[in-house]
């Protein structure tokens, strides 16, 4: 019986599908030379060749040719993924389509109608100065060109605050950084875009303190807008209402003014300027009396609007005070009334400073 090497042993065991031909061992008792021989693996068996379950579920080739027909990659279209879910040849039936989409209510049907009419509309620009692109703020969606390799400037109202950072569309291919000139109440914010290749089209929006834009941002091969400004309707008309209404006010004032004042001249005939002052000083004594045969005017000099103005006081027949309407508009005392005697009493008590006012006969 032949007797192996334990090494040859363990050689043939670790050489896997290898066979071993050994030759007699000669007489002379050395170890017998040993001869390795590769043999060819066996041809694979049924069960080898059956594939795991998971994949059995796909048809590749189907994938595979699917991808290849580039009519079949066009928006819009399915591909058929060779899935065995019940139909003929264990695919997807043909007429199924999945859902690409999910239904709208009504409601959610008319909101994107409005948008989209909204976004549709013509907002006509206009030219402003240097260069401003103008679109009326609110009458539609405005469009801003621009080009590779060129500035675009978005500029904001004057005086008006970015709140937060502006969100963009397409933040991969449009850089955009802030700007500013100006300073105080007339600093203005602007928004710089440039886009980095032509054929795009996203949007933007920009939150300010006052108010919040929405813009459509498109690039051109070589077309573009360089200044890009709004005008604000609202706030014009309200400031021209604001203006109005000052100068309304002013109006009043200067119509109230001269139903005080004027009447005393519409003609010098019947004024009568025949007062007599007494005691006082400068800043106390009146300038000018008169009247006019209804109202007494006593005017006093321009630096009593920086001063405290005297108490008026009609003296009558008795030498007593009596009770008196008048009023002070622009440095003049109207009274009205006439009156023989009058007095301007600044402060009380023994220094109590008075003016001693008479009127005169007419002569």
């Amino acid at each position: 019986m032949r007797r192996l090497n334990i090494a040859t042993v363990l050689f043939v065991a670790g050489c896997g599908p290898l066979v071993l031909a050994q030759s007699a061992a000669p007489a002379s008792g050395q170890q017998p030379p040993v001869t390795v021989k590769r043999q060819p693996p066996p041809a694979p068996t049924k069960k080898n060749q059956a594939a795991p379950p998971l994949l059995q579920q796909y048809d590749f080739g189907a994938q595979l040719q699917a991808l290849q027909d580039v009519d079949a990659m066009t928006p819009g279209s399915t591909v058929d993924a060779g899935v065995n879910s019940g139909g003929e040849g264990g695919k997807v039936p043909k007429e199924f389509r999945p859902s690409p989409d999910i239904p709208l209510s009504p409601t959610a049907v008319e909101a994107v109608r409005m948008s989209e009419t909204w976004r549709g509309g013509q907002n006509v620009p206009a030219a402003g100065p240097d260069g401003r692109v103008l679109y009326a703020f609110g009458g539609g969606l405005p469009v801003l060109v621009c080009a590779p390799l060129r500035v675009c400037i978005l500029e904001l109202q004057a005086g008006e605050k970015i709140v937060g950072e502006p969100q963009i569309g397409d933040s991969v291919r449009w850089n955009i950084s802030p700007g500013m000139y100006g300073d105080g109440d007339q600093a203005t914010q602007m928004i710089v875009l440039k886009p980095q290749e032509a054929g795009l089209d996203t949007n933007l929006l920009v939150a300010t303190d006052r108010r919040a834009y929405y813009l459509r941002l498109v690039s051109k091969p070589q077309e573009y807008v360089a200044r890009v400004a709004f005008r604000y309707p609202e706030d014009e008309n309200s400031q021209k209402w604001k203006q109005h209404l000052i100068e309304q006010r002013a109006q009043e004032r200067d119509t109230k003014h001269q139903a005080d004042i004027l009447p005393a001249m519409i003609t010098a005939e019947k004024l009568n300027f025949g007062y007599k002052v007494i005691g006082g000083n400068e800043h106390l004594r009146p300038v000018r009396i008169y009247d006019d045969g209804a109202k007494t005017y006593i005017q006093m000099s321009p630096d009593m609007q920086n001063r405290e103005a005297p108490a008026l006081v009609v003296l009558g027949a008795d030498g007593k005070g009596e009770m008196t309407n008048y009023r002070v508009r622009e440095q003049t005392y109207i009274v009205d009334r006439l009156f023989d005697r009058a007095r301007l009493v600044l402060g009380s008590g023994k220094k109590a400073q008075k003016v001693e006012i008479s009127r005169e006969p007419k002569g």
